[in-house]
């Protein structure tokens, strides 16, 4: 027997890369949560913009914020987890990553070497105007506490330097769709997705199945773990190759769209449905 476990990305993947709609996948959602499948969310926002999000999606599952840097359990959940995390109100948390602070003050000496603004160098008029995002959005996108994004608008030659210059660091940068982004060696989407697996598989009976699904480069080492890799497909970058995973699937439809198809051809697959 094997049991199913779906991580998602967020922005160009469950949610609409300009609208950050994600009503194209509510009939997949409700499937997962029909067949008790849980939906990691593995993203790069903050626990404070999730908040409200997840409620908008009925959202009861564990999720993963700032690009692998912490893993939130909902203590509602029945996971014996043993090991002392951070208790964190309503959630168990485990964090993999260094303070925002600390990646503010290594990168500081680099402004002249560099082109690029931090989220701490710009205003939330200026970020509402990168992204899209309401006030009250971009404000819980400035919260952080583990990651620092960049727009970076220097070559990748450059970006590639300054990750030589971090790493002694222990920092390193991975990029997004829209950001690039600062953070500690360890945070990973995939570790942070590896982690979480291990602690369901260790209350399984059932042989994990992990299903991963994503559009951005920053998502392909969750993709490169997961049994299953599915590639989003996006409407403004071209989709990021998966190392060494010729089994990797690439949507037709964009966005939630291809995300649902894609929940709906595993589950038939399963045979689930």
């Amino acid at each position: 027997m094997t049991s199913l476990l779906v991580f998602s990305d967020l922005d160009g993947t469950l949610l609409d890369h300009h609208t950050y709609s994600f009503v194209p996948a509510q009939t997949a959602l409700q499937s997962l949560k029909t067949f008790s499948i849980p939906c990691v969310i593995n993203t790069s926002k903050t626990f404070h913009e999730l908040l409200s999000l997840r409620k908008a999606l009925d959202h009861q599952d564990p999720f993963i914020v700032e690009n692998g840097s912490a893993v939130y359990i909902p203590k509602h959940l029945s996971l014996f987890i043993d090991e002392e995390l951070e208790d964190c109100g309503d959630y168990w948390v485990k964090a993999f990553g260094s303070k925002r602070s600390t990646l503010i003050e290594l990168t500081d000496s680099q402004k002249d070497n560099y082109t690029f603004k931090r989220f701490s160098d710009i205003s939330c008029q200026e970020l509402m105007t990168l992204t899209g995002l309401s006030e009250e959005n971009a404000t819980l996108a400035m919260q952080r506490e583990f990651t620092e994004p960049m727009v970076w608008t220097d070559s990748n030659v450059a970006l590639n330097q300054l990750r030589e210059y971090l790493a002694p660091f222990g920092v390193q940068i991975q990029k997004g769709g829209r950001f690039s982004h600062l953070m500690g060696k360890h945070c990973d989407k995939a570790n942070a997705m590896l982690w979480l697996t291990d602690l369901y598989a260790s209350q399984s009976d059932e042989e994990i199945t992990t299903m991963a699904l994503g559009d951005g480069e920053n998502d392909i080492g969750m993709l490169s773990e997961a049994d299953i890799p599915v590639v989003i497909r996006s409407p403004v970058h071209a989709p990021p190759e998966v190392p060494n995973r010729i089994d990797a699937w690439l949507t037709d439809g964009y966005g939630p769209e291809g995300w649902s198809q894609a929940i709906d051809l595993v589950l038939s697959k399963q045979g689930i449905i």
